[in-house]
C-alpha cells in the first residue's frame, strides 16, 4: 500500500516537524535531508518533500510519500524511496504548473 499526500499553505513547511510528527498524516521514519533542488527528506517508511507553487491553494505545495506496510526500522528501501521521490515530485509540480517562486503578494483588492 502507498498512501500519498497533497497539501498546499501559505508559508514554507517544516519537514522535519512533519516527519517526526507521531500523527498518520506525515510521519516517516529515520528521516535524513538530501541533497535535492527541493526540500526533501527522505525516511525508512516515506519520504516529503517540498517546494514553492503559486496556486489558488497557495504559495508551497508538500507531497508527502508513506508505505506502511514497510518496517520503519528496515532502512533497505531508503535508496528506493530517494529515487521515487526524485522522479515523482518534479513531475508532479511540472503537473500542477507550479512556478519556481512563491507568487508576490497581491495587491489590496486583487485576487489571486
Amino acid at each position: 500500500m502507498v498512501r500519498l499526500r497533497f497539501s498546499w499553505d501559505e508559508n514554507a513547511t517544516d519537514l522535519m516537524y512533519l516527519a517526526k510528527n507521531t500523527g498518520t498524516v506525515s510521519g516517516i521514519a529515520d528521516p535524513r535531508h538530501i541533497t535535492s533542488p527541493y526540500t526533501t527528506l527522505i525516511g525508512t517508511d516515506g519520504a516529503i518533500s517540498t517546494a514553492p507553487c503559486g496556486t489558488k491553494g497557495g504559495d508551497y505545495f508538500t507531497l508527502t510519500l508513506q508505505l506502511p506496510r514497510i518496517a520503519r526500522t528496515d532502512r533497505s528501501h531508503r535508496g528506493d524511496i530517494e529515487k521515487f521521490m526524485r522522479a515523482y515530485f518534479p513531475a508532479t509540480l511540472k503537473t500542477l504548473g507550479c512556478r519556481t517562486a512563491p507568487p508576490a503578494s497581491p495587491r489590496p483588492g486583487q485576487e489571486r
